[in-house]
């Protein structure tokens, strides 16, 4: 078949597990298909500012159409958002979030109507962004959503209220989105796939890389440091373990986008290149994941192929789930960090090898593989 991939933003310096994700879809379902991808010049969602040059690339093998970001995210995007999520607005004020919002690519949505119905299956990566919400009703006969939602107060705007009716087929990345999604849109009645993710085996990591950290447990949080990402809250957290007589040091890795304390226990690497991810993850007693608004989790997946063990919020439904499939880590709320975290390096062992085991079963290439066979079958026309 002819398949293109959909997604705001492709690069081999593009991080991000939506992104991550459709790379990954797109090179494995190219072993046995004609696939191409259609995305934006930018490599910074924050700013959507174009960054490649536009055209035709090619990256992995695969022909990349790249369109130009005519507008990016606007300025008073921040004071836009809490407008439509939290105060009286109109229905014109959330028709207007996507283009506040960014990418603006009309010229991805010119080729989409010119050339979308050349190709058997459409896949569309993330439903919050203009490419796949306006792209997707353009092609919606052979279009597949990998939908990559949580439960966020956006997922209820009006961009996306028929757009979660439209497609073909669904792929979710976990049962707790399928779960989500249906629950929200009532649409149940549209075949979908549960695709996970597959997973090379670690590489190898530089053993000596731990002695960089101070003497005691290493808690290790990796991607950006954020309050969206919800450091801001981990941080509390980590305060409240400190006051209570908990020892150790808390490394945070990744682009830093919110004002970091300057002390002896928290330690901001910045961002890491692999090398470094993977010696830190091997490294530290347990990586933690506070985000509420998570859709698949894949750095826990990299944390339990080295058999380091997890903690995530409990609020968190998709990661929770992980955590209590796999046996991996401890899920926490309320005042339970403490606790959680010396449960957790206490039986940090056991956990680490229950979470490697659950990897290597859940993800296997041959396994992701059939699933992307059967999202592509179910969409295709």
């Amino acid at each position: 078949m002819r398949i293109l991939v959909v997604v705001q933003r492709y690069g081999a310096d593009v991080t991000g597990g939506s992104e991550g994700h459709a790379r990954t879809t797109a090179v494995r379902l190219s072993r046995r298909h004609t696939v191409e991808v259609a995305t934006t010049t930018a490599q910074d969602y924050w700013t959507w500012a174009n960054h490649y040059p536009s055209g035709d690339d090619t990256l992995d093998g695969l022909a990349v159409h790249r369109f130009p970001v005519a507008a990016g995210r606007r300025e008073d995007f921040k004071d836009v958002e809490r407008h439509v999520l939290m105060e009286p607005h109109t229905l014109a004020d959330e028709q207007e979030w996507l283009r506040a919002q960014g990418p603006h690519a009309p010229a991805l949505l010119d080729f989409l109507h010119e050339r979308g119905r050349e190709y058997d299956a459409v896949l569309f990566y993330t439903y919050i962004y203009e490419p796949t919400a306006a792209g997707l009703p353009i092609v919606p006969e052979r279009a597949a959503l990998i939908s990559t939602a949580h439960d966020e107060a956006a997922l209820g705007l009006a961009p996306y209220r028929a757009l979660f009716q439209m497609p073909r087929a669904f792929g979710f990345l976990t049962p707790e989105e399928r779960d989500l999604v249906q629950r929200r849109f009532h649409n149940g009645h549209i075949p979908h796939e549960i695709l996970g993710i597959g997973m090379d085996p670690a590489p190898d990591h530089d053993e000596a890389y731990r002695s960089r950290f101070a003497d005691g447990p290493l808690v290790a949080y990796l991607g950006q440091v954020s309050e969206g990402k919800g450091v801001d809250d981990l941080l509390a957290r980590w305060d409240a373990y400190r006051a209570n007589g908990g020892c150790g040091t808390l490394a945070l890795a990744g682009t830093v986008r919110m004002p970091t304390p300057a002390r002896d226990d928290v330690v901001v690497l910045g961002r890491v290149n692999e090398a470094e991810k993977w010696s830190l993850l091997a490294s530290a007693d347990a990586l933690v994941l506070p985000s509420r608004f998570e859709s698949l989790g894949i750095v826990l997946l990299e944390a339990w192929q080295v058999g380091t063990p997890v903690l995530v919020p409990s609020a968190n439904a998709v990661t929770a789930g992980q955590v209590a499939r796999s046996g991996g880590g401890v899920a926490y709320d309320g005042e339970s960090f403490g606790d959680a975290l010396a449960a957790v390096l206490a039986d940090g062992d056991a956990m680490g090898a229950r979470g490697r085991a659950w990897v290597r079963d859940e993800c296997s290439w041959h396994a992701f593989d059939d699933r992307l066979e059967r999202l592509v079958g179910l969409a295709a026309v």
